[in-house]
C-alpha cells in the first residue's frame, strides 16, 4: 500500500512506481521495457500531483551512456481520465511511430499530460506550460529511475496536441538542466484556437452548401470535431480556474454538450455534437446553417481570451531546431493557419529555424499526415538527434 493524503504528494513509500504496460506481440518483437512509469509533477494549480507516463525501450544492451530518447507527444484523446493513453491499448499511427523509433534504439517516453491517468485531477488541455512540464517532468523523472539504461539527449515528436506540446517544450527545454535537448518535430500543432476554428466552421459551411444529406453528414463531421475541441479547452479552463463556467463559451442549452468533455473521450464529446445538430434539423425543424453551440462572442470573454492568448505557441525563445510537418487537406488544424500565422512565428523565436523545416504533404488531411509520413517523421528525428 502507498502512504496517501489530500494533496496526492506522497513519495511512493512502499509502492512500486512501475507496472507493465500490456502491447501485443508486434510491439513486443522490438521493445524490451514496455512500462507504465508512475512519479510526481508540479500542477498549474502548484500542486504536487501523480502524473504517468509510458517507458519502451529497445532489445538489447543499451549502449554507453544510454538509449537516447525521444518523446512522443501524444494527440487529443479527451480529458477525462479513460482517455488517458496510459489507459488505452497502443494501435495505428502512434503504434507504427514508437515501433519505428525503438527499431532506431531510442527509448520513447511518452507521458500522459497532466491530470490525465490521475482519477483526482483535471486535464488543463492544451495549456502551454502545463504541456511543457508533462514532458521536461517524465524525462527528468524517468531518467532518475531508469539511470544509465536512459541517455541525458533526447527531442519530442507530437502531433496535433502532441505537437502543441512538442513546441511548449521546446519553449521550456532550457529548465531541464543536466540534459542534452535536440530538438522538436510537430506534426499539425494545434495553433490560433479561435482562427483555427473559424476557418474550420467556414470549411464546414461551404461543404454543407449543397444540402444534399451527403454534404450535411461530411459538414456535421467537420463542426463536430471542432465544437469537441472546444468544448474540452473549455474543461481546460476550468481545470486553471475552477470558476470558469461553461456558459461563458458555450450557449445555456449546449452546456450539457459541452460537459461531457470532462467524463467523455473526445470522440463520444464530437458525436454529442453532431447528433445535436442532427435534431435540430429533424425536430426543430432548423437547418446546418442556422444551428448555434458557442456563444456569439465567447472569444471576447476575459476567461477565454487570456487561457488562449498566454497558451499560443510561438512566443518565446526556441532554442533548437523545429520541423513542422502538415497536411493541406487538414480541416482540424488547417495548413491556412499552420503556414500563415504559426510558422512565421516560429521563425521569428526560432534561434535554428529554417523556412525549410515546414514540411507539407499537399494529399494529408489531420490523420494521413501521420499515416503518410512515419518513415519522414523518424528521419527527421535522426536528423536532430545526430546533430
Amino acid at each position: 500500500m502507498t502512504a496517501c493524503n489530500d494533496d496526492d504528494d506522497d513519495k511512493f513509500v512502499g509502492f512500486n512506481p512501475v507496472k507493465t504496460y500490456t502491447v501485443d506481440d508486434e510491439v513486443r518483437t522490438v521493445v524490451d521495457r514496455h512500462d507504465i512509469f508512475t512519479y510526481n509533477m508540479e500542477s498549474v494549480q502548484g500542486k504536487n500531483i501523480r502524473a504517468t507516463t509510458l517507458v519502451f525501450t529497445p532489445k538489447g544492451t543499451p549502449p554507453m551512456g544510454g538509449w537516447p530518447i525521444v518523446v512522443w507527444a501524444h494527440g487529443t484523446t479527451g480529458a477525462a481520465d479513460k482517455c488517458a493513453p496510459s489507459r488505452l491499448p497502443l494501435t495505428g499511427e502512434e503504434k507504427a511511430l514508437v515501433m519505428k523509433l525503438v527499431e532506431r534504439g531510442y527509448a520513447v517516453i511518452a507521458p500522459d499530460y497532466e491530470g490525465l491517468g490521475n482519477d483526482n485531477e483535471p486535464h488543463p488541455y492544451l495549456h502551454l506550460e502545463s504541456a511543457a512540464n508533462s514532458i521536461l517532468s517524465a524525462v527528468s523523472e524517468a531518467k532518475k529511475y531508469y539511470g544509465n539504461v536512459l541517455a541525458n539527449e533526447w527531442s519530442v515528436v507530437g502531433w496535433s496536441q502532441g505537437g502543441h506540446a512538442a513546441l511548449a517544450a521546446a519553449e521550456y527545454s532550457t529548465k531541464l538542466a543536466n540534459f542534452d535537448y535536440k530538438g522538436a518535430v510537430a506534426i499539425a500543432p494545434a495553433s490560433y484556437l479561435v482562427d483555427t476554428l473559424q476557418y474550420g466552421m467556414g470549411v464546414a459551411n461551404n461543404v454543407a452548401s449543397p444540402g444534399t444529406p451527403e454534404a450535411i453528414e461530411a459538414a456535421k463531421q467537420i463542426a463536430g470535431t471542432l465544437y469537441g475541441y472546444a468544448a474540452i479547452v473549455s474543461s481546460g479552463i476550468k481545470a486553471e480556474k475552477p470558476a470558469f463556467q461553461y456558459n461563458q463559451a458555450f450557449l445555456n442549452t449546449k452546456v450539457p454538450l459541452a460537459q461531457a468533455a470532462e467524463i467523455e473521450c473526445s470522440p463520444q464529446v464530437a458525436k454529442g455534437f453532431r447528433d445535436d445538430i442532427q435534431s435540430y434539423i429533424d425536430k426543430e425543424g432548423g437547418t446546418y446553417a442556422t444551428y448555434q453551440a458557442l456563444q456569439p462572442e465567447f472569444n471576447l470573454d476575459d476567461d477565454v481570451k487570456e487561457y488562449l492568448d498566454k497558451n499560443q505557441p510561438g512566443q518565446k525563445p526556441i532554442p533548437k531546431r523545429v520541423y513542422v510537418f502538415q497536411g493541406e487537406m487538414d480541416t482540424t488544424v488547417p495548413a491556412f493557419i499552420t503556414v500563415t500565422k504559426l510558422f512565421p512565428q516560429l521563425l521569428q523565436v526560432g534561434a535554428e529555424i529554417e523556412q525549410e523545416d515546414l514540411i507539407l504533404d499537399p494529399e494529408a488531411n489531420h490523420q494521413t499526415i501521420m499515416t503518410r509520413n512515419i518513415g519522414s517523421i523518424a528521419d527527421k528525428v535522426d536528423d536532430l538527434m545526430s546533430e
